[in-house]
């Protein structure tokens, strides 16, 4: 019986050894996984191992890392309270200031603490430079990063770090060139920002967490090879490493690689802990991979554990829009808007596309006209332009179409010949609305047609439809027919359809009747203007090898005899 007490309490004092054996680094290399459960279990199981100050900062952190102000501000007290000379739950409990979009009043407690400390404490140092950069968050918008960083300071205050421990003979460790980093990617030095991130690779070659950082200082500077190493490099080093997966997902999606970001997500959520918020978090980046089932089926999973987000109404709202579920995604929006949430852009957007497939264009574009101006993802300006052109009204699409060119050069976006193209045609049917009877207002709309033809040709100028389309607003602008200035136009129109076809092209499909309207038109400008009889039979020919019925060209190549003299009729006398 002895020894059976003795292997029980053996057991137990094994099994003790194991939960409290994991370290303070063991608890933030799980909370920086997004496995959070697991970081607490090992932050509260070192507390009641040993509740000392240090202890109880840590346990504090993890509350910070995810917005818990009060049981973070709970547990910096009572490390406070069991050791009062440890500065750290100082700095903790000013650190919730800065979370809190209270930069300003949190730096004047920092620099007391520091102060108080002569500037020697290096944990100290480094919990503050720390604080003045986690908060901040890539790709949030203004509000919420507003007054919770301050990048500058954090440098400041890392560089005081590194020039102590050089003197020292020390080296800063990995962490401390990571806050580094991270600040300097806050003020959008990439350079700098990589710089900082390859030290702390330098110093632990390992150091996944490090790799993706260089990963998306790269996708921010659009250098997309380099990201993609980067990312590889790091998951290649540890597959496990869940951030990567979801930050490799971000970077496909900027590639239109739809499918693969969607693998990557998925794989995040199977590295990561499922819990409630990043349950939530998953449907949303799979909404931004187009995999609306898997959107809605995390939506509902989150929903169903308890998550306390707004962003359920928009997930099942948008996705079932995109999924041509109008009405249900509409209801949603509108459940959303009952409950008091606070509107955004995208909302709007939305409602409009919900409205749109609902055949309800004039709502539609009510909400559109409201998201376009504040939308710097979506060109809402182009989805504008096509409803107000199936609507006919060319006017207003042209008006559209000019803003959604306009919202492209803001962002150094190209500009494609169709882009300007869909405004001439805009203009151009405008025109051809206006009665002939106009001779200022329909020449005038012409000429504005003309000049973005001409814009779509500087582009690219083997399209076909661009030539054409440019010679009948010149045939408008000529609103008496007696300048033929559509003739330069069909003559390229005729010529860059015979070289597409010699370049064997299957990008453009041969219409014969505007081939049928071309030759005509240039058959009656050699005929009329510069008597090319040669040139007027080669046109005519090939317009009648088309249409062999049209009156004019019979007329041509058959022309009535003269009318012969009535009998007994006389000469008029001169």
């Amino acid at each position: 019986m002895m020894k059976l007490k003795s292997w029980i309490f053996g057991v137990g004092l094994l099994i003790s050894n194991v939960a409290f054996s994991q370290t303070v680094q063991d608890g933030f290399r799980f909370l920086d996984r997004h496995q959070p459960s697991r970081a607490k279990q090992v932050f509260e199981g070192l507390v009641a191992s040993a509740p000392t100050g240090d202890n109880y900062f840590n346990l504090g952190l993890y509350y910070l890392h995810l917005r818990n102000w009060d049981n973070a501000k709970a547990t910096f007290e009572k490390g406070k309270a069991a050791d009062p000379k440890n500065y750290l739950n100082q700095v903790g409990l000013v650190s919730i200031l800065v979370g809190q979009n209270n930069v300003s009043a949190a730096k004047v407690e920092f620099d007391k603490i520091i102060a108080e400390t002569k500037s020697k404490n290096i944990d100290v140092l480094y919990r503050t430079a720390e604080a003045y950069s986690m908060y901040y968050i890539l790709g949030k918008e203004e509000s919420f990063n507003a007054n919770n960083n301050d990048p500058g300071e954090a440098i400041r205050l890392i560089d005081v770090i590194q020039d102590r421990m050089l003197k020292d003979k020390k080296l800063p460790s990995p962490e401390h060139y990571i806050v580094k980093g991270d600040a300097y990617l806050i003020k959008n030095d990439g350079g700098n920002a990589v710089t900082a991130y390859e030290a702390a690779v330098a110093q632990d070659p390992r150091n996944v967490k490090a790799k993706v950082k260089i990963g998306t200082v790269y996708l921010r500077g659009k250098n997309y090879k380099e990201t993609q190493a980067r990312y590889k490099e790091a998951l290649d080093l540890d597959s496990n490493y869940a951030p990567g997966h979801r930050r490799y997902g971000e970077y496909l999606i900027i590639g239109g690689q739809y499918k693969n970001a969607s693998r990557f997500f998925r794989k995040y959520i199977e590295k990561a802990e499922a819990t409630p918020e990043v349950t939530m978090e998953t449907a949303k980046l799979l909404f931004l991979s187009k995999d609306y089932d898997g959107a809605m089926k995390y939506t509902d999973e989150a929903d169903k554990r308890g998550v306390r987000d707004n962003d359920i109404y928009r997930m099942r709202g948008y996705s079932h829009v995109e999924m041509g579920n109008f009405q249900q995604g509409i209801d949603n929006l509108d459940g959303m808007v009952k409950k008091g949430v606070k509107p955004y852009f995208m909302d709007d957007l939305y409602f409009g596309k919900g409205y749109q497939g609902l055949g309800k264009d004039s709502l539609a574009i009510a909400y559109m006209e409201k998201a376009a101006p504040l939308d710097t993802n979506n060109n809402v300006y182009s989805l504008i332009h096509d409803i107000r052109y199936k609507q006919k009204r060319y006017l207003e699409a042209s008006v559209a179409g000019n803003k959604s060119i306009e919202w492209k050069e803001k962002r150094a976006q190209t500009v494609g010949s169709g882009d300007y193209f869909k405004v001439a045609m805009d203009l151009y049917l405008t025109a051809a609305y206006i009665n002939k009877a106009d001779t200022i207002g329909r020449p005038a709309m012409a000429m504005r047609a003309d000049s973005m033809f001409a814009k779509s040709i500087s582009v690219n100028d083997k399209w076909p439809p661009f030539y054409i389309n440019r010679a009948r607003a010149n045939n408008f602008i000529d609103y008496d027919g007696t300048k033929w200035l559509g003739a330069p136009y069909y003559e390229k129109f005729i010529a860059v359809v015979d070289q597409l076809k010699a370049e064997k092209s299957t990008q453009y499909k041969e219409d014969k009747n505007q081939l049928f309207e071309a030759f005509k038109f240039l058959g009656g400008y050699y005929l009329s203007v510069t008597k090319d009889e040669v040139k007027v039979k080669d046109l005519f020919t090939k317009a009648q090898e088309i249409k062999a019925d049209d009156p004019d060209i019979k007329a041509f190549f058959n022309p009535a005899p003269p009318a012969a003299a009535a009998p007994g009729a006389v000469a008029p006398k001169k």
